[in-house]
Parts: structure tokens; C-alpha cells; sequence
């Protein structure tokens, strides 16, 4: 799969890119969420991982705009913020689920298998 991967965290790219890729998906990481519609409209992505909590742009309002853009493609929420009305809003603005940091990597890992067009 590839997966692009928005974090203000650098070691969260880090980490979580290269566990994406020993494990056979193609990861693009980026810190900067305003770049974000462009890179889906100019790349393919079989998933978006995104942070909620990062400077200048706020990922549950980026959510609707990925949506508004390429209807179809899944989004999962990465995040430490563990609020459950959070949690709710941003399950009800259509992701395919919310993983809490820092992340267990079993679930990931069960959440791609879900999502992967092998499946």
C-alpha cells in the first residue's frame, strides 16, 4: 500500500515510516499538513495516516477536505490526544478508525490488513 503518513513529529515519521516499510508498503511522510490536498491530488495514496494535533493546520479540519477531494480514501487517525468527543467527531467525518500514541503496532498492522485491496 501506499500510505501517506502527516505528523509534526519527526520521530513518529521515522519510526512509523520505516515499520511501514519492512513491511512491504510504500511510505511518504510529511510534517507540513498544508501540503497535504496538493500531494492527494497529485499522487495516489491507498491510505492517509494523520495527525490531529499539529501547528498551522488542524487534522479533524483537514478530514473533510481530504474527503471533499478523493471521497474514497481511507484516512486513519494517528494521535495522541485521547478525547472520546475528539475521537467521535472525527469518527463521524468518515474515518476508518483512531489509534492512540504512542502506537501499538498489532493494531496498525490489523487496521492495514483491513484496509489492504488484497483483502
Amino acid at each position: 500500500m501506499r500510505i501517506l503518513i502527516v505528523d509534526d513529529e519527526p520521530d513518529i515519521l521515522n519510526v512509523v515510516g520505516r515499520w511501514l516499510q519492512a513491511k512491504g508498503h510504500a511510505p511518504v511522510t510529511t510534517m507540513d499538513p498544508r501540503g497535504v490536498l496538493g500531494m492527494i491530488e497529485k499522487e495516489n495514496f491507498d491510505l492517509v495516516c494523520l495527525d490531529l494535533m499539529m501547528p498551522h493546520l488542524n487534522g479533524l479540519g483537514l478530514i473533510p477536505e481530504i474527503r471533499e477531494r478523493k471521497p474514497g480514501l481511507p484516512i486513519l487517525v494517528i494521535s495522541g490526544v485521547g478525547d472520546t468527543r475528539i475521537a467521535v467527531q472525527a469518527a463521524k467525518q468518515g474515518i476508518e478508525d483512531y489509534l492512540l500514541k504512542p502506537l501499538e503496532f498489532k493494531k496498525l498492522d490489523d487496521i492495514l490488513k483491513r484496509l489492504s485491496p488484497e483483502s
